[in-house]
């Protein structure tokens, strides 16, 4: 198992970051544990007009290079694009 860091980066730029990590089997694994995170964050954005709304989940190694990135409208169904 490879620890993952799935980390929050807002529309100012202030990124929350995770500070334990996850133990996963590997990449798509963590890009589908921060796809859903994503559609659960921009909901709330959108549902409660949020004034710094997420412009990305950001999946990092434990080194903290950056493995994926994921922006809001890349977890929209495929007609909302």
């Amino acid at each position: 198992m490879t620890k993952f860091f799935i980390n929050f980066l807002d529309s100012k730029g202030v990124v929350c970051a995770d500070d334990e990590g996850q133990d996963l089997p590997g990449l798509q694994e963590a890009e589908a544990i921060a796809t859903m995170s994503a559609r659960e964050i921009f909901a709330n954005d959108v549902k409660y007009a949020s004034r710094t709304p997420l412009a990305a989940v950001i999946i990092t190694s434990q080194d903290g290079v950056e493995l994926a990135r994921i922006a809001p409208k890349d977890v929209l169904p495929e007609r909302l694009k």
